[in-house]
């Protein structure tokens, strides 16, 4: 049983990031021909529908992303992410202990050339 839960902050944080920047091509448009509808009627229906549009896809974009997160994953690095954003406690600072960890991991991979000399 998957017993994770998605943040609601982190959900509508999502959704108007999507909103912004991923169907920018949407938005600017509805915002230019809703300013035009205030004189041509029709520019304002042609705007709302743009900007309509914009909130579903990204709404559909940001639900079809929580459901990735709540999938189970044969990654074991996703699951480890997946268990520091749904655990107890703030999501970011699991997240940032995570990543913290995983930065601290990696530098100690790296290991110094002991055939290149220092000049």
């Amino acid at each position: 049983m998957n017993n994770r839960k998605y943040p609601t902050n982190l959900f509508f944080f999502g959704l108007i990031t999507n909103i912004l920047f991923r169907f920018i091509w949407l938005l600017v448009p509805g915002i230019i021909l809703l300013i035009i509808g205030i004189f041509v009627k029709p520019c304002l229906y042609i705007g709302l529908a743009a900007l309509l549009l914009d909130v579903l896809l990204s709404l559909i974009e940001q639900l079809r992303l929580r459901q990735a997160f709540l999938a189970e994953s044969d990654n074991p690095d996703f699951k480890v992410f997946q268990d520091a954003l749904s655990g107890a406690g703030d999501w970011k600072e699991n997240i940032g202990e995570l990543l913290n960890q995983k930065i601290s991991e990696s530098q100690n991979q790296i290991q110094p050339d002991d055939d290149v000399e220092n000049e």
